[in-house]
């Protein structure tokens, strides 16, 4: 089960139905929120597999203190409010036998001091210490995993598309990249993940496939510095490795009311 770009602090993305901020008044989600809370704890309802055997957090955990635009799209800028309420809302979906954490991108989850929130995360959640090329840390760029036999790959950036007909484009160069430097990893991979996109989309080949994860946010202000933005994908993908081989995806998109407002005069 992969979740990503979950970015708890956004005014725009989910929180919890009550969030709490330690050192000021408590914050009221909006009408947004609380629709983008209900669907996220009605994607258990959608799991094949009930119990995950894994969840990975294919990183932006929270959404970090927002420099460019100084805080202002953030229910709050202390970075515990943001973890503690990531913490709360978690619970909502079945806790699975090991919880893997990569890193999002610095601008939202590295603090000037160079401390990593999904490092932060990854620690309060105990999720499997992990390091691309060893360590004791619990995060890292990149996760390699084996399931039945079945090779995966996950790091959270990858090329975005504003045009839907492009969209496959960065997933298949990034599989064929993958495939010619196979012997160099020691491995073949098998299924890629991506994040950071906000979209869903899948590619397969004959002997590999991959897809780019659903987001939790909508498009903050940022997002419209070159125009009206695409509207994000909301939900998470499961994918499950049968006995036999077969490999099956199953991406959970959320239908909730994202539809602008409209002023009539």
């Amino acid at each position: 089960m992969i979740y990503s770009d979950i970015h708890v602090g956004s005014k725009v993305a989910v929180c919890s139905e009550s969030p709490k901020i330690v050192d000021g008044q408590d914050y009221v989600p909006t009408k947004l929120q609380k629709a983008l809370v209900k669907a996220w704890k009605e994607t258990p309802k959608y799991f094949l597999q009930k119990s995950p055997d894994v969840i990975v957090l294919n990183g932006e955990c929270v959404d970090g203190i927002n420099k460019r635009s100084f805080g202002s799209g953030s229910w709050s800028m202390d970075l515990n409010d943001q973890i503690r309420d990531f913490e709360k809302i978690i619970k909502h979906i079945p806790k699975p036998k090991h919880y893997v954490v990569t890193r999002g991108s610095n601008y939202h989850v590295t603090t000037d001091g160079a401390t990593n929130l999904d490092e932060l995360v990854a620690e309060k959640i105990q999720a499997t210490r992990y390091r691309t090329h060893g360590g004791s840390g619990y995060s890292d760029y990149e996760a390699n995993i084996e399931i039945n036999g079945k090779y995966f790959n996950f790091t959270h950036h990858v090329g975005f598309a504003e045009w839907q007909q492009y969209r496959t484009t960065s997933l298949a160069r990034e599989l064929v990249k993958l495939h010619f430097e196979h012997e160099k990893r020691g491995f073949h991979t098998d299924i890629a993940v991506r994040s950071h996109v906000h979209y869903y989309v899948e590619v397969r080949f004959k002997s590999t496939c991959g897809f780019t994860n659903p987001s939790w946010k909508l498009a903050d202000s940022f997002m419209y510095r070159r125009g009206i933005p695409t509207t994000s994908d909301i939900g998470c993908v499961e994918v499950l490795i049968e006995s036999n081989g077969q490999i099956i995806i199953n991406p959970i998109i959320a239908e909730i009311e994202i539809n602008p407002e409209v002023l009539h005069l």
